[in-house]
């Protein structure tokens, strides 16, 4: 009898850690710390397009979503480095006008989450989300512009033994981190560019 409750209690123990999943930024961009201070502060216009993929394909369905999600973000992050006096989405008489797009496209196999599965997760699954951030800066008067290339990305991890770290790891906690850390090195890049001083 004892043999077959250490049995049922193995098999109840593995129950609850098979499919753990969590997730680990991919750490290309470094972490911003804070940002310097300008002398003039300039009025800023943005403009943010958001696009979906996987494994390459269109995937729209939650582009909307996302795109006014990431749009209140990057004005949160425009406000907070304290480098604008004015950040409008619907404004376009500013000094600035900063056009963003971003492309979320991610790597996936059905075939591969399925095996991993079927052995209760001892083979391990993974997919990514490589995010790509193309910008454009303008001088609404001048008409200088400049181009701004970022690319970051998670790493989503499904296996056995990763229940100790799934509360502290989840997938949307790492996708809002990495995206946010894109958002505040595009504040810093803009004050590279020579178009806050």
């Amino acid at each position: 009898m004892k043999q077959w409750m250490i049995k049922l209690s193995a098999i109840f123990a593995l129950a609850l850690v098979s499919g753990c999943a969590t997730s680990f930024q991919a750490n290309r961009l470094e972490p911003v710390s804070g940002y310097p201070s300008v002398r003039n502060k300039k009025t800023v216009y943005i403009n943010l397009a958001f696009s979906g993929k996987v494994n390459g394909e269109p995937w729209t369905k939650l582009d909307q979503e996302n795109q006014a999600y990431l749009r209140d973000r990057c004005i949160d992050h425009l406000e907070d480095s304290g480098m604008f006096s004015l950040v409008s989405d619907d404004l376009k008489t500013t000094d600035l006008q900063l056009y963003v797009a971003i492309i979320d496209d991610k790597t996936t196999s059905t075939a591969k989450q399925t095996l991993s599965a079927l052995t209760l997760f001892l083979i391990p699954y993974t997919e990514t989300d490589q995010f790509r951030m193309m910008a454009v800066v303008k001088d609404t008067f001048t008409g200088k512009e400049t181009k701004i290339s970022l690319k970051d990305g998670v790493n989503h991890r499904q296996a056995l033994l990763l229940a100790p770290l799934a509360p502290f790891k989840p997938s949307k906690d790492a996708l809002e981190e990495c995206t946010d850390r894109m958002l505040q090195n595009l504040c810093l890049e803009i004050h590279r560019s020579g178009f806050v001083k």
